[in-house]
């Protein structure tokens, strides 16, 4: 495949990326905090988020520090806040905290894997 079209399906797949971990961020916190927070919150997470995407891109893709800049984002702002939530509930799990888990999951967490795992394969193509 040519370079230029691995260039904008990386391109993409970090649109995407991006796009879901503000997703996240806001269905998250919306309940928690108010609109204009939760907005501001957002917008600062999806900064962050491009920058450390920016610097991954400028390592090779079978460093460490690509992973490390790569996961960051997904790790303090989706895994961390969910696991955080959910185990510090000292009650039973209802039926409706098992189906939002599992919203979640299909929602955020497994596209957000799989949108990694696809850019990490265009980055070793295009090396």
């Amino acid at each position: 495949m040519e370079r230029s079209k691995l260039r904008i399906l990386r391109g993409l797949v970090n649109i995407s990326l991006i796009s879901l971990v503000f997703g996240a961020i806001l269905n998250l916190l919306t309940d928690i905090l108010g609109n204009y927070y939760v907005l501001t919150i957002g917008f600062l997470v999806v900064l962050i988020t491009f920058y450390c995407y920016r610097r991954a891109d400028s390592e090779a893709a079978s460093s460490m520090s690509y992973y490390l800049w790569r996961y960051l984002p997904t790790l303090i702002f989706i895994a961390m806040p969910i696991a955080a939530y959910w185990f510090s509930r000292d009650s039973q799990w209802t039926l409706e905290n098992m189906i939002q888990a599992v919203q979640i999951s299909c929602s955020f967490v497994l596209p957000i894997l799989c949108l990694l795992y696809v850019e990490r394969v265009l980055k070793n193509a295009q090396q």
